[in-house]
């Protein structure tokens, strides 16, 4: 009899110290709080006249105004002529980063109008960037 009691014993003290854990998991989970919000110096850029055959660029600098890291998902340019390059970083708060911006005039003519749709992990999601050019021969 006393090993049977001795085994339930381990057992019964095993079940509860598993139990106890993973109460304890459980309670030390708590959502992340925080907010992340993006701020551009400029949503626009003119690159004036531009003589066809030309690449030109420019840099949208932002801010993390938020209080948790910014995370760029993707950035998508609304046409193959324009291309960017951006963090793939998280950006921390307050911390200041750059997206880039190509813009190839060839094959256009006339005023151009670009815009480039900025994904992140802000509260609308997304935000655009347009670029400008008086594409002449």
């Amino acid at each position: 009899m006393l090993k049977k009691y001795s085994i339930g014993c381990v057992w019964a003290c095993f079940l509860m110290m598993a139990c106890n854990s993973s109460q304890k998991k459980t309670d030390s989970v708590s959502p992340v709080e925080g907010t992340t919000d993006i701020s551009f110096s400029k949503l626009y850029h003119q690159f004036g006249d531009v003589k066809e055959g030309e690449t030109v660029g420019c840099y949208f600098i932002f801010e993390n105004t938020g209080n948790k890291p910014l995370l760029i998902s993707k950035v998508t340019p609304g046409c193959g002529c324009t291309a960017v390059d951006y963090p793939k970083y998280p950006v921390l708060p307050h911390e200041k980063a750059e997206i880039e911006v190509r813009f190839n005039t060839q094959g256009f003519h006339g005023h151009q109008y670009k815009v480039i749709k900025v994904d992140a992990n802000i509260e609308k999601k997304s935000k655009e960037l347009v670029v400008t050019a008086n594409v002449i021969n």
